[in-house]
């Protein structure tokens, strides 16, 4: 009888591992993250960048921020409390810094000015599935955190990991074994969800575009 039952519990615990495993090949979170983007019109991403010493003393954290709503792009560097903002929008391309809002410059021409976007962000993303290839999941332990990682390739000689705590992508590692190389990006954001505020100019800023243009034209002359 408890041999019966021994033999009993050893096929559920195996019938139910092997259900999880095509659970997790079904549906995984890279492609759900991926596929995301399909119903969506807007989204901003945070990269981390490594850390530096603002002043040569402070230390601060480098993140790079891009985020895109219909045909209004937006690029943010961060280095701690410091922060310099471009954005691309019908009006132009405006650069400026968010912590001392008090002026800006601008270009009047909008290089993606007549362009689809949005377009280009789903083009991007279908192609990132169409060459690669779901291969397996599983728990990994790096520097004392436990992630969630699903492993995909590119059918030759690219693997790329997804490291994820819960549903949120932390970590991506690229290893090309063509040329031994190994990438690794680390996410501290992925929104589906941007506010107006990263696309405008501060209100009360002064253009100063042509005082550094006078500047800049007055050193050609010389």
């Amino acid at each position: 009888m408890k041999k019966t039952l021994s033999v009993l519990i050893a096929s559920i615990i195996l019938i139910m591992s092997v259900f999880s495993v095509n659970a997790f090949a079904a549906s995984p979170k890279t492609d759900a993250l991926l596929d995301k983007l399909e119903t969506a019109n807007e989204v901003s991403v945070t990269l981390r960048a490594g850390e530096t010493r603002l002043f040569g003393f402070l230390p601060a954290t480098i993140t790079n921020t891009f985020a895109v709503k219909g045909n209004n792009v937006c690029y943010e560097y961060g280095a701690g409390f410091l922060k310099a903002r471009i954005v691309a929008t019908d009006s132009g391309v405006y650069g400026f810094l968010p912590t001392l809002p008090f002026f800006y410059v601008k270009m009047n021409t909008n290089p993606l000015k007549g362009a689809n976007v949005w377009s280009m962000v789903l083009s991007a993303a279908d192609l990132t599935q169409a060459f690669t290839r779901y291969l397996k999941s599983y728990e990994e332990t790096v520097d004392g955190t436990k992630y969630y990682v699903e492993e995909y390739d590119d059918r030759e000689f690219v693997t790329s990991k997804f490291y994820y705590v819960g549903d949120e992508l932390k970590m991506l590692e690229v290893t090309d074994s063509s040329t031994g190389s190994v990438q690794y990006t680390y996410f501290d954001d992925i929104s589906f969800s941007v506010s107006d505020s990263m696309f405008e100019v501060p209100a009360a800023a002064i253009d100063l575009s042509p005082v550094l243009l006078g500047i800049f034209t007055s050193l050609l002359a010389a």
